[in-house]
């Protein structure tokens, strides 16, 4: 058997352990530039608010109060996101971390008649541990589990087990074709041409039909929809992401080009630990700006650069001048500022990245003294919260609003 554990409106779920008040409210979550909605919670969703929808289409909902938005905050989620699959690794022989909220147990030896138990245990220490709402499917294959984990979402309830793969199909006759795992909006239109619109109608069509239509993935999910697990997914388990980027709304609009530095050389200090701990290296760093795109006065901007290197790094001061260079370049004195990130791009494992053949042997001296300057640092910033050690370029005198340790005031360790 396996089982689907899925954090219900996960990024909306996170922002309420913070701020108990947002509980029975209508919120969302919006993009990194704030030009979208991305987590939604149920009390928004009957108020019609769509997974997607631009931040402008409801401006006057949000400024009259009636929906709550929020600028995601993506390390709260990558930290609360840790805590949760560690949990799920407590009760499960092995699990695969499919996203930030959601993951596959793979239950092989547990007996079935154990899993409504073990799947009440997850959704219980979640809630008491961390106050987020889990719903757990589990089903013979990974499909049929997403299927049973969907239902019992909209049904209210924490866990769901379905033991034979033949009964699932009153379950899939409720549910709409484009909900099933991997089939797009633009699948589901050519289903629809064909006479499919439940999930039930795709798994009653034949296999050879299903084949010559759609091809080796649509027959993976046929067979998937039948108890046949067939759909891998061994690539979730590594590590190594292809980007890693920080990003932050200011709490006032800024032009001051002293402050927004700072910001930048903290965002590409946060990105380097990641890249380190993640034992990566990155090819590419970039930054960007953006300026109110509710202040009507403006028009909106959102400049942005990047530099490419000449060979991969994790160097925090090396990584943060090149951040400082590009901001050079886009910043405009006079522009107020709502937003700034870093991003870093095209990462390669450490151990892959080759010393060249005809460099100096004080200049890979000095790289090796880096590197273990990077690592004592790591070491010694190993606690959550402010870091006791960072670079000069990320202090600042701070600015009207803004408190997050990082100020010229010396703050001692406890």
């Amino acid at each position: 058997m396996v089982g689907l554990a899925d954090c219900n409106n996960f990024f909306v779920s996170c922002e309420r352990t913070l701020n108990p008040k947002l509980e029975n409210r209508a919120v969302v979550v919006l993009s990194n530039n704030d030009g979208c909605v991305v987590a939604r919670s149920n009390e928004a969703k009957r108020a019609g608010i769509k997974m997607g929808q631009p931040a402008f289409q409801i401006k006057d909902r949000i400024l009259s109060g009636e929906i709550t938005a929020i600028s995601g905050n993506h390390l709260l989620y990558r930290s609360i996101s840790l805590k949760v699959h560690e949990i799920f690794r407590h009760y499960a022989p092995r699990t695969l971390d499919y996203s930030v909220d959601e993951a596959f147990l793979l239950m092989d030896g547990i007996p079935d008649s154990t899993l409504a138990e073990i799947g009440k245990g997850i959704a219980e220490e979640c809630w008491s541990k961390l106050h987020i709402p889990v719903t757990i499917g589990f089903a013979p294959s990974k499909t049929l589990a997403k299927v049973v984990a969907e239902t019992c979402k909209k049904k209210g309830e924490s866990v769901g087990v379905l033991l034979n793969a033949s009964e699932a199909m009153p379950l899939m006759s409720r549910m709409p074709i484009s909900e099933l795992w991997g089939i797009g909006r633009r699948l589901s239109k050519r289903l629809y041409c064909c006479g499919v619109y439940t999930i039930a109608d795709f798994a009653k069509k034949d296999v050879a039909w299903v084949r010559g239509n759609f091809g080796v993935n649509g027959e993976r999910s046929w067979r998937e929809l039948h108890g046949e697990q067939c759909i891998e997914l061994s690539h979730v388990e590594s590590t190594l992401q292809d980007s890693v980027s920080e990003s932050r709304t200011f709490p006032e609009d800024v032009d001051d080009y002293d402050y927004i530095r700072a910001r930048i050389a903290i965002y590409a200090a946060d990105c380097c630990k990641k890249l380190r701990k993640m034992g990566g290296k990155c090819k590419t760093a970039g930054i960007m700006l953006e300026t109110n795109r509710f202040k009507s006065e403006h028009s909106f901007a959102r400049p942005q650069g990047s530099v490419r290197f000449d060979e991969p790094t994790n160097d925090t001061a090396f990584v943060c001048e090149t951040a400082i260079s590009i901001l050079d370049r886009i910043f405009t004195p006079g522009t107020y500022y709502k937003r700034a990130g870093v991003w870093l791009d095209e990462i390669v494992p450490a151990d892959s990245v080759l010393p060249s053949l005809f460099e100096p042997e004080s200049i890979l001296a000095e790289k090796r003294h880096r590197s273990h300057l990077m690592k004592a640092i790591d070491r010694i910033n190993l606690s959550p919260g402010v870091p006791v050690l960072k670079l000069a370029s990320q202090i600042t005198q701070g600015h009207p609003g803004h408190n997050d340790g990082y100020s010229s005031t010396f703050q001692s360790p406890k």
